[in-house]
């Protein structure tokens, strides 16, 4: 009985070997060959490449950042001079411009510009303490140190 066992291993184990041999010798892709061997989908692998952190070039800290949520709903921009975050919800045309000291405040823009998606996983973070967290459809910017924060979203936008 063990020795069935190991030679049903032994099979496994030749077969997951010659996989990506096979599909080479085929004509598949690369990736698809290194995708069997390694278990990772080329999705995954696209998915983990394109990560990446927003307004974090070098020249960031002096030219305005262009940002929104994932779903594109929410757009906003920080501006270094005077250093403030405004944030507009597209649909209902809703926005708020937040500084680093004092409460939100409601302003009219239209922020043309999508600029770069900021991933859920992420906080950015702006001097003087101001930051921005995004969800799939909402965007919640706030001082760090102090009271004034605001939020977008869909299902109900607020400022403080």
């Amino acid at each position: 009985m063990l020795g069935g066992r190991i030679q049903v291993r032994a099979r496994i184990a030749l077969l997951a070997a010659c996989v990506p041999l096979a599909m080479v010798a085929v004509g598949a892709p690369a990736g698809m060959a290194h995708t069997a061997r390694t278990g990772l989908s080329g999705a995954y692998k696209h998915a983990r490449a394109a990560e990446h952190f927003a307004c974090s070039t070098p020249t960031s800290a002096h030219r305005p950042c262009y940002f929104s949520t994932p779903t594109g709903n929410v757009r906003c921009v920080w501006t270094p001079s005077p250093n403030s975050v405004t944030c507009e919800l597209l649909a209902t045309r809703r926005a708020y411009r937040l500084h680093p000291t004092g409460h939100a405040k409601t302003v009219h823009v239209a922020l043309a510009r999508r600029g770069e998606t900021l991933p859920s996983n992420q906080i950015l973070t702006f001097p003087e303490k101001l930051s921005c967290q995004a969800t799939k459809t909402a965007m919640t910017c706030n001082q760090d140190e102090g009271f004034g924060e605001f939020k977008l979203s869909p299902h109900g936008s607020h400022a403080a």
